[in-house]
């Protein structure tokens, strides 16, 4: 049976090739796409916005990203004064400023970091757009970085006015001044229109491509984040699968232990790196990107039996693929009471369903 050239099916069987006439493969720009009930051109201009933003991580121009970014996420950062007067900021210290923030205040976390500012994306996908309020709206893109990493990165965008030029007051002699400099076929008898708001950006957040419902991974591939990594060993060791655990550590650490009986004999000896297996829960409290190659993330776990540890989870990317160096235990006082806050303020935050 053979697909005809006009649409039939032709049951006679061809004694001579015939040449296969594909169709066109058409590529979305956008799966979903909600306007908003009363779009006035709002949604075309922050996703003309967020295109820019992608144009200049594109071209590495950081320095220019910083104008795109919400005046919310420059009040910490200094100020360097030019010689005309002019007040700018320096990426490197907007970003430094960010870090020495609460994490939950972090307007790109790690995956953000890891996408759009160590790397651009090799792809993107814009997935939705929609318009939450007047003056905000949020976009998804799926993204996969030059090593083949893929995320799904949210862009939302904040909408501000632009400074208004004050005009002279009419009555006022500097208002008959400005009257007498314009033609009086040029006079202008309508109000002026208020000037378009200027989109910026005030978050990026990233997550797995494929969420929680997928197959868990046994181990690492080039598609896999960090954070996916540290999630994959943390659910094995919960359900006590050392052998599952032992994959997801690098091939150097995995040289050190030996194998994974000697792993497990490590785990059980240890009190700490023992409270691992069949933890009761474990709470993400700070990722970081330290390098463009290492990935650091502090977790706090609760042990079957009800104590708390903090472990600091170090990872390299090593033949194309992000997998476990080291696994910390942290025990300075201070660094495990800022988690405690940390861990405190998280679950305050939770809605009340989740906790």
């Amino acid at each position: 049976m053979r697909l005809a050239a006009n649409g039939r099916v032709s049951m006679r069987a061809s004694t001579r090739p015939r040449p296969v006439c594909r169709s066109p493969t058409v590529r979305t720009t956008a799966l979903y796409h909600n306007p908003g009930p009363k779009d006035n051109g709002k949604t075309k201009a922050a996703g003309a916005a967020v295109e820019k933003v992608l144009e200049l991580v594109a071209a590495g121009d950081r320095e220019a990203l910083c104008d795109y970014f919400a005046t919310s996420n420059l009040t910490d950062a200094p100020t360097l004064k030019l010689a005309s007067g002019c007040e700018v900021v320096v990426f490197e210290d907007v970003m430094e400023s960010m870090m020495l923030r609460e994490p939950s205040r972090h307007f790109l976390d790690s995956y953000a970091i890891r996408h759009l500012i160590l790397n651009a994306p090799a792809s993107k996908q814009t997935l939705s757009g929609l318009m939450l309020g007047p003056n905000k709206y949020v976009q998804r893109m799926s993204v996969t970085a030059p090593s083949g990493e893929s995320c799904i990165l949210t862009f939302t965008m904040t909408a501000t006015q632009p400074p208004q030029v004050a005009l002279p007051e009419l009555g006022t002699a500097a208002g008959a001044v400005a009257a007498a400099s314009v033609p009086a076929n040029q006079a202008v008898t309508a109000p002026v229109p208020p000037s378009e708001p200027v989109w910026r950006l005030s978050s990026v957040r990233g997550e797995p491509q494929f969420g929680a419902a997928s197959t868990q991974p046994v181990g690492p591939s080039p598609e896999l984040s960090p954070e996916q990594i540290v999630e994959a060993q943390l659910a094995a060791l919960q359900r006590k699968d050392v052998s599952a655990a032992f994959q997801f550590l690098s091939p150097g650490s995995q040289k050190i232990i030996g194998d994974e009986r000697q792993f497990a004999e490590n785990m059980s000896r240890h009190r700490r790196y023992g409270g691992l297996l069949g933890h009761i829960a474990a709470t993400s409290v700070r990722r970081c990107m330290a390098r463009p190659s290492t990935y650091m993330e502090i977790v706090s776990v609760t042990s079957a039996s009800g104590i708390r540890f903090v472990f600091c989870y170090i990872l390299g990317h090593e033949n194309g693929m992000w997998s476990i160096d080291f696994v910390k235990v942290i025990d300075d006082p201070r660094l495990v009471a800022a988690v405690e806050s940390s861990c405190a303020a998280q679950r305050k935050a939770r809605p009340a369903d989740e906790q």
